[in-house]
């Protein structure tokens, strides 16, 4: 059996690099609920596709937390902007990763998503996809 990494991409679903807000709470396990004194908290989405999202938090959410989130998509036609949303969605965290003092980068897998929702994430990750890519 060979056990050598290939260097394929093992994801399912294609990523696009955002910068949305992201409003989550955790759900379980009881503990983690409690260390975030069961409230909503606000973190910064910095990828997304239809199977999940990393973010951005101030909190160390363990591998396995149960989280309830909720964002607003967006999308550029031409001169016109529309929005979606709020779209909720139950995930599982896969990893957190100090990435600075008391700052996190948490991946979290979509565990419950409505069919609706997830076919306005592929379009908006497809749509972002596309776009040109600005210079800074």
């Amino acid at each position: 059996m060979d056990n050598e990494y290939s260097g394929a991409e093992k994801r399912q679903f294609r990523r696009a690099r955002v910068s949305l807000t992201v409003v989550y709470r955790a759900n379980e396990p009881l503990s983690v609920r409690m260390l975030t004194a069961d409230k909503e908290i606000q973190a910064t989405m910095v990828d997304l596709s239809e199977g999940g999202m990393a973010i951005l938090t101030n909190y160390s959410v363990p591998e396995s937390t149960v989280l309830a989130m909720r964002f607003t998509l967006f999308k550029v036609n031409k001169e016109e902007v529309s929005f979606y949303g709020p779209v909720s969605i139950t995930g599982e965290v896969r990893y957190s990763t100090m990435i600075d003092k008391d700052f996190y980068r948490v991946g979290i897998c979509f565990t419950e998503i409505d069919e609706r929702d997830r076919r306005e994430i592929a379009d908006f990750v497809k749509m972002a996809s596309n776009m040109p890519k600005t210079e800074k």
